[in-house]
Parts: C-alpha cells; sequence; structure tokens
C-alpha cells in the first residue's frame, strides 16, 4: 500500500513540470488564470440570450394575501373582518415595437463577439507562452556560456600570473586578464539574473516550474507570402471578428432605443378567489384585457438614449475600421521580423564559425609570440558574443514564427497539434440560450458551488 502511494505521489508530481513546448502550451492553454476568468465572463454573457429570450414568453405569478381589518364603533360595537384572496396573474406581450427582437439580435452579435475576445485572450496567452519557453531556453543556455567562459578567464589568469613570474608577460597583461575576469564575473551574475526572472515568467503564464526544458520543437505551416497571410488575417483574425460582431451588436441597439417610442400591446389574465369569514362570502373573478401603450413625455430619456446608442454604433464603426488596419499592420510587421530573423540566424551562424576559427588562430600566434594577451582576451570575448548572438537570434527567429500566426488569428491548438481539446465556447452557449423549466434545471444551479 506504502509503495502504491508513493508511486502515484511521483505521477501527480510528474505532472506538475512541462518538459516539452507542446506540454507547456497545453498547460497555459487549459489553467491559466487569465484565460480562466475570459471563459468564465463569457459564460456569463451567454445567459443574454436567454435572458432576452424570457422576454417572448407570458409572465405568470401567483398572489396571495390574508389580513385582519379591526372596527371600533364607540366601545361596544367591534367588527372585525378577515379576507383572504388567492390569485394568479398573467402578461403576455403582444407587440413591442420591435424591442424585443433586436434585443435579442444584439445579444447575439454581443455573444460572438465574446467568443472573438475569448479568442484574443487565448491566443496572446499562446504566444506568451511560447515565448516565456524559448526565455527560459536562452537565458540557460546564455549562463551555461557565461559559466564556460569563467573557467578559461579563470585560467587565463592563472596562465598569465606564471608567465609574468617567469618574465613572458607584463603587470598590464595580468592587470587586463584581471579585469575581463571581472567583467565575466559581472555578465554571468545579470545572466542569471535574466534567468531567474525568465522563471518567474514562466511559472505566472503557464503555471509550474520549468525544469529540464527540452529543446523540441513544433512543426506548423506558415504563411508563404504577404498577400497570403492578409488573406488568411481578414477570415481567421479574432480582432476584426470581434469589432465586426460589436459594430452589429451596436446597430442593433440602435433598433432597440428607437423601439420604445413605439407603442407597445401586452395580454392581461387574472383568475382570484377571495373569502371572507365574517359574512361567509366566497367568490371566483376573471379579469382578461388588452392594454395598450404608447410612451407621450419621458423627459427626454427615450431620445437620449437613442442618441447614445448612436454614438456607440459610431464609435464601434471607428474601431473596426482601426481593427482592419491594426491586423494588416501586424501581418505585414510579422512577415518581415520573420524573414529578417531567418537572415539574421544564417548570418549568426557564420559569424560563430569565423570567430572560432579566428579564436584558434589568434590562440597559435600568441605561442608564437605574433600575438599579445589582449588579443587572445579579445578574441575570446568576440566568439563569446557571437555564440550568444547565434543562441538570441534562433530564440527570435522560433519567436517570430509564432509572431506570425497570431498575426493571421491561427495561433491555436489545432494548428500546434496540441494534445488537448480545444476550448468550446458553444457548449454552454446551447445549453443555456434557451429556457428550459424542470428538476435537472434546478439542480444545475444549485450544484454550481
Amino acid at each position: 500500500m506504502i509503495i502504491f502511494c508513493l508511486i502515484f505521489c511521483l505521477f501527480l508530481n510528474t505532472q506538475l513540470y512541462a518538459n516539452t513546448l507542446q506540454e507547456a502550451l497545453s498547460l497555459a492553454y487549459k489553467n491559466n488564470p487569465s484565460i480562466q476568468a475570459k471563459r468564465a465572463e463569457l459564460r456569463a454573457n451567454d445567459e443574454l440570450v436567454s435572458i432576452s429570450s424570457s422576454e417572448f414568453f407570458p409572465k405568470i405569478r401567483l398572489v396571495g394575501s390574508y389580513g385582519e381589518f379591526i372596527t371600533n364603533y364607540k366601545e361596544t360595537d367591534e367588527i372585525k373582518l378577515k379576507p383572504k384572496v388567492a390569485k394568479i396573474e398573467a402578461e403576455q406581450i403582444i407587440f413591442s415595437g420591435g424591442r424585443l427582437i433586436n434585443n435579442r439580435s444584439q445579444s447575439l452579435n454581443f455573444i460572438a463577439a465574446s467568443q472573438a475576445d475569448l479568442n484574443i485572450l487565448e491566443q496572446e496567452i499562446l504566444f506568451s507562452a511560447a515565448e516565456a519557453f524559448f526565455n527560459v531556453l536562452t537565458s540557460q543556455k546564455i549562463v551555461e556560456l557565461r559559466e564556460v567562459n569563467l573557467d578559461v578567464l579563470n585560467e587565463r589568469l592563472e596562465v598569465a600570473k606564471i608567465q609574468f613570474e617567469v618574465g613572458e608577460l607584463t603587470l598590464t597583461d595580468v592587470a587586463q586578464s584581471e579585469a575581463r575576469l571581472s567583467l565575466s564575473q559581472a555578465n554571468l551574475a545579470e545572466a542569471r539574473a535574466n534567468l531567474e526572472k525568465s522563471k518567474a515568467i514562466y511559472k505566472s503564464i503557464i503555471g509550474v516550474i520549468p525544469i529540464n526544458l527540452s529543446n523540441d520543437f513544433i512543426n506548423f505551416t506558415l504563411p508563404t507570402s504577404i498577400e497570403e497571410a492578409l488573406s488568411i488575417a481578414n477570415v481567421k483574425s479574432p480582432y476584426i471578428k470581434f469589432a465586426e460582431k460589436s459594430e452589429l451588436s451596436s446597430r442593433y441597439g440602435i433598433k432597440s432605443a428607437k423601439s420604445k417610442l413605439l407603442p407597445s400591446i401586452s395580454l392581461i389574465g387574472e383568475f382570484s378567489n377571495s373569502e371572507e369569514m365574517l359574512f361567509n362570502t366566497d367568490g371566483d373573478a376573471y379579469q382578461l384585457m388588452g392594454v395598450l401603450s404608447m410612451p407621450i413625455f419621458s423627459g427626454g430619456l427615450n431620445w437620449s438614449n437613442i442618441r447614445k446608442a448612436q454614438e456607440i454604433n459610431i464609435r464601434d464603426k471607428f474601431q473596426l475600421t482601426e481593427a482592419k488596419r491594426f491586423v494588416t499592420q501586424e501581418v505585414k510587421s510579422a512577415f518581415a521580423q520573420y524573414n529578417s530573423s531567418l537572415i539574421k540566424v544564417n548570418s549568426s551562424k557564420k559569424q560563430f564559425e569565423a570567430n572560432k576559427i579566428a579564436l584558434e588562430g589568434v590562440k597559435e600566434e600568441f605561442e608564437l609570440g605574433t600575438r599579445t594577451n589582449l588579443d587572445v582576451l579579445d578574441a575570446e570575448q568576440e566568439f563569446l558574443d557571437s555564440q550568444v548572438s547565434m543562441i538570441s537570434s534562433e530564440n527570435n527567429s522560433k519567436l517570430s514564427m509564432f509572431y506570425l500566426l497570431l498575426s493571421v488569428g491561427s495561433l491555436n491548438p489545432d494548428v500546434l497539434s496540441l494534445p488537448i481539446s480545444k476550448y468550446d465556447p458553444n457548449l454552454n452557449y446551447n445549453k443555456v440560450k434557451n429556457i428550459k423549466l424542470g428538476w435537472k434545471r434546478f439542480k444545475d444551479i444549485k450544484n454550481l458551488d
């Protein structure tokens, strides 16, 4: 039993870490608190459709009353009345000037905009998770490089001191080695600080501590031209979808506000039973009537609501234009950044190879006496810088691929082949969009906590 518990605990502990990029992105997509909060907000907004749909149905209520009325006539006569009344009231809206239909259409488009807003956040979190993953890997490699460089400079300083004692080098050469060693120690401290910062960001986004991260990458298809990228973005970009649905929702909001100037017709029915104990009376009453209501004067409230709705729609139209321009800008910027990163990766590799050869040559020439100690230190520093540059350029190139997917609206679990089910906002929407009664619905509400 103890062995089983230990194995179970070990299994749980292995689930607390994400070693590969796919695992990290999957954890962020499923568990990131910002995404979870936005999904809960969307589920709350889904109820707006049910709320607006409820206006099409009759309102029925049961009313019961019981009272005691005592009347005293001087000091002798007293009359006590104990009326009991029970009644059922029902009201059905027949015509509302289009308010009910427009309210529901406004809600439907608002939900569609909320779904696009959730998609925006999901893609941004996935990009941030990828950025955090790559930054941790890069920071770890840079720390390792600077640790190796520190060891090399320590050996260089020891050799310089020995050569100084035998007269092969001067005190200046020793001082130069000590200065480079101090600089390397400072750079290593900074690199370690950057690594801890990257780990903290990783933990805040993905929710686990980065341990033994893998260099494995994800294969996915990218647009091959700006025209193709723009074409995909115009169809898939959640920024554009959010702006479009928001504008359409506010357009129905104008119609809904205008409908309050029109007459409304309702049908009201009532059945009541009353009983009075003193006079032993008991009777039923029935009532059915149609009510026509026409707003005449409201102190300017209705017209103010119309003007407000119109200005909101104007705002949404400008935001739609802004969204389209923003997406175009992002796509072009991302595509240019991706192409530039490929060139930089290639050039940084060539620089690395050249500095590696140059360092070996300078060391050999130093042994022959044609190079100084400072030349060796400079060559080692240039070689280290080229290594750091190569690692950083590779990191930026990978990240630019995710940025390009983000700009066209395709950064999702399906494209990334994540081993998780994509969150479907329509599941909850289809569950709550219609009015449903019964014990099951009551249990759903009761068991929310």
